[in-house]
């Protein structure tokens, strides 16, 4: 009974723990105390799927803020922070980048940083993938079978520049949102 109540302890922290990593991507009315918040929108391209992280105390050391393998809606995600300065680095999970873009953001209490993430096209990469699948063959034996696939993409460079802070506003209501792409 012992050990069982640890074991749900331990799976309930690492639950806790696993569920820290993605911060949600705020939209309130107004701003919360003691916050400010980062606005993540590119002019050149749509339906991201965004990765973000902030520094921590060594220049690899890098936490994730959030990572989602979905576009987020309206195409402009944004993450609540603590006031003052914070060395962030992004990229997307949907693209073939060279270098995640880092940029140094200066949060205000009450307002948003806009961040303006920039992709441009720098030439084209073949992806490679591989996928094996396993189970039954035609006379009935276990089998494996592996298929390698390949298809040529668009290979970015990405750049990302911080925007003055701005008095708080919805996110449909700042004047980034309807930009066309």
């Amino acid at each position: 009974m012992k050990t069982q109540r640890r074991i749900s302890f331990a799976l309930a922290v690492l639950l806790f723990i696993a569920s820290g990593c993605a911060s949600a991507n705020v939209d309130a009315p107004a701003a919360r105390a003691n916050t400010g918040c980062v606005d993540f929108y590119s002019t050149t391209d749509a339906e991201l799927c965004w990765d973000v992280r902030e520094a921590g105390g060594s220049d690899n050391d890098f936490r994730t803020l959030f990572s989602d393998v979905k576009p987020v809606r309206g195409d402009v995600l944004r993450l609540a922070f603590s006031p003052g300065h914070h060395r962030l680095r992004v990229t997307f999970l949907n693209r073939v980048i060279l270098k995640p873009a880092e940029v140094d953001v200066v949060v205000e209490n009450g307002k948003v940083t806009p961040v303006r993430v920039d992709l441009t096209g720098t030439g084209a990469t073949t992806v490679l993938s591989k996928q094996t699948t396993m189970g039954g063959t035609p006379s009935g034996r276990g089998g494996r079978r592996t298929k390698i696939s390949s298809e040529e993409t668009v290979l970015f460079d990405i750049s990302a520049v911080a925007d003055a802070a701005v008095p708080y506003r919805p996110k449909e209501q700042m004047p980034y949102i309807n930009q066309p792409k």
